[in-house]
């Protein structure tokens, strides 16, 4: 029987260079769109609406073992960096993989 293993992650990202809200919806629109389409993560703003420079993303997804996770989550990170790159900097990124327990009857 394969193990299911949910990987949950969120990340803070600094945007010095966006003066609008519509040039951070830009910004917040391409990197969750490529998050899930590189990925098949589901993918949320999750804090900082409030705030103009900043932008906090929430992402889920499983994977059949804590290595496929790992590897997941390297694959993410990449992604966020190739896509922010010039426009902005990674302030946090957390990760968590969660195992579910499985109840035999």
């Amino acid at each position: 029987m394969a193990k299911m293993v949910i990987l949950i992650g969120k990340i803070r990202v600094r945007l010095p260079y966006v003066h609008s809200l519509k040039e951070k919806r830009k910004t917040v629109k391409t990197l969750t769109a490529r998050i899930i389409r590189h990925h098949g993560a589901s993918v949320r703003e999750v804090g900082a609406q409030e705030l103009l420079q900043m932008m906090e993303i929430g992402f889920s997804l499983t994977t059949l073992s804590e290595m496929e996770a790992r590897d997941m989550v390297y694959r993410i990170e990449q992604t966020i960096w190739n896509t922010i790159e010039s426009e902005g900097e990674l302030i946090k990124y957390e990760t968590q993989c969660i195992l579910p327990k499985v109840r035999e009857n």
